[in-house]
């Protein structure tokens, strides 16, 4: 989807655009809206966080590549927690309008945002990662229902993504909608059954906003460029207990928009930034 001049300009979703994007995140599991963030503030974002990668990438080379450590086995796919500084807390990022209203209407103006990280597909990957969804079950085996949305994955990539570029692929259209146990460890392999079901690259400008289930199946593509490419990636999910992982200064939490206080109201408020890790 493309977001009208007018929506862009006011930062709000019409009635008709907001509702659309719900329903196609209820039945197809994901929305997608194209070239959303101004292109300056992409390339901002993106030398801020090649900058951090690149040499943490060199001084955890051995490590991060390890083949026992299966998100990176032969697929050159590297998650990066992200420190809570500028350019990357800017709020269009942590508490962009557009995805706060969907958000808000899905899981709840109680809602929170949990996870501050990126995902990498960087060049040289030999192969794709086994097809899987970003979640487990929540009652293990024991619940064959299909159960609400718990946690909305928002991607924000920066640089366009293309055939090339190591793309992430997704099988929409029901696979958020089975049952609980679907997502259990005995499940039936989801890459097996993939082999036979239709896939879809998802190719989109940077500065797009990817908002997704995080019961959709999904793996990431070899990179057969010869440059990065990132998404930042933001889980926001319902209010329950849950361990918080994202720290922030108080003078900087003390800065943020009522908004994104609430979102981040259960994190770590009152540390000191941590470093990125992987």
């Amino acid at each position: 989807m493309r977001l009208s001049a007018e929506e862009l300009k006011s930062g709000k979703l019409s009635p008709e655009t907001l509702e659309l994007a719900i329903q196609l995140i209820k039945v197809n599991g994901y929305v997608l809206f194209e070239e959303v963030l101004p292109r300056a503030q992409v390339e901002e974002l993106f030398n801020s966080y090649t900058a951090i990668l690149d040499p943490y990438f060199e001084e955890h080379r051995e490590e991060i590549l390890n083949p026992k450590n299966g998100f990176n086995d032969g697929t050159n796919h590297v998650r990066l927690y992200l420190p809570f500084e500028e350019p990357f807390c800017d709020e269009v990022v942590i508490a962009n309008p557009f995805v706060t209203e969907i958000v808000d209407r899905i899981l709840g103006e109680d809602c929170v945002m949990t996870y501050f990280a990126t995902n990498t597909s960087m060049p040289g990957g030999k192969k794709s990662q086994p097809v899987h969804s970003d979640t487990s079950s929540r009652y293990g085996d024991k619940y064959a229902a299909n159960l609400p949305i718990a946690n909305l994955i928002v991607n924000y990539p920066l640089v366009d993504v293309h055939e090339n570029n190591g793309p992430m692929e997704i099988w929409p259209g029901g696979t958020h909608l089975h049952p609980d146990n679907w997502y259990a460890p005995n499940a039936f392999s989801k890459s097996k059954l993939a082999e036979h079901m239709h896939g879809i690259k998802m190719l989109m400008p940077a500065g797009s906003i990817l908002i997704r289930d995080d019961r959709v199946w999904h793996r990431g593509t070899p990179n057969k460029s010869d440059k990065h490419r990132p998404n930042i990636a933001l889980i926001y999910s319902e209010n329950k207990q849950r361990e918080a992982t994202i720290q922030i200064p108080q003078e900087m939490y003390d800065q943020l928009s009522v908004k994104a206080q609430r979102l981040l109201r259960n994190e770590k408020i009152g540390f000191p930034v941590a470093e990125p890790k992987h």
